[in-house]
């Protein structure tokens, strides 16, 4: 009998040591992940004379007096993560949308889709087409730069291929000018009286 008990009080001993070193790999792992994270968002706060909040994976500054927001977030359209950058400026008029998916074995060439009015793909597609390749290679990469209207921001979003990859600070910095570029050929479009209330029909290429 007395075997039995010390079996037992063993199994209960081994037990406990098992949820104490997983509870400790899990708190170590998570600061680990923490560290990482704020190692790798900060210099983007700094870029932008701003701050870090881990618990939301975003940094929040200003560029050249423009709001910036970027952050890590789960995809909207399937599993995995996207990195998205936003700059504030609640321009009015009408939102639109311009997605690009990189070639597949299906689609041998880039598509490009577009949600909005043609004037406006005409005047915002070629900066985006022009600029990106100084952000990103559009022909393995998927994106998506949009104007938000109800939100008040121009956002440019961009599937991340892993937890750790996030820009460095020359590609964050050279996505938040391109974006500023094309927030203030938004506004000087929607200001001028062109866009209806509502956006239009949805088209490719």
């Amino acid at each position: 009998m007395q075997a039995y008990v010390l079996t037992g009080l063993a199994m209960c001993l081994i037990l406990v040591v098992s949820l104490v070193a997983t509870a400790y790999l899990a708190v170590y792992f998570n600061r680990r992940a923490k560290a990482d994270l704020e190692a790798a968002l900060s210099p983007l706060a700094a870029a932008i004379d701003g701050a870090v909040n881990l618990d939301e994976a975003e940094v929040t500054g200003a560029w050249q007096s423009w709001p910036v927001y970027a952050r890590m977030a789960n995809a909207t359209e399937g599993p995995g993560r996207v990195f998205q950058v936003d700059i504030v400026d609640a321009a009015g008029g009408a939102s639109w949308q311009y997605t690009s998916n990189p070639p597949t074995s299906r689609q041998p060439e880039r598509k490009v889709e577009f949600s909005g009015q043609d004037s406006v793909r005409a005047l915002i597609e070629p900066i985006i087409d022009r600029d990106v390749v100084a952000v990103l290679d559009p022909e393995s990469e998927r994106y998506r730069v949009e104007y938000l209207v109800e939100q008040g921001f121009v956002r440019m979003t961009r599937a991340m291929r892993t937890r750790r990859d996030i820009p460095s600070v020359d590609t964050f910095q050279s996505v938040v000018t391109l974006l500023t570029r094309i927030a203030t050929a938004n506004r000087e479009y929607m200001e001028s009286g062109a866009a209806p209330p509502e956006s239009g029909d949805g088209n490719e290429r």
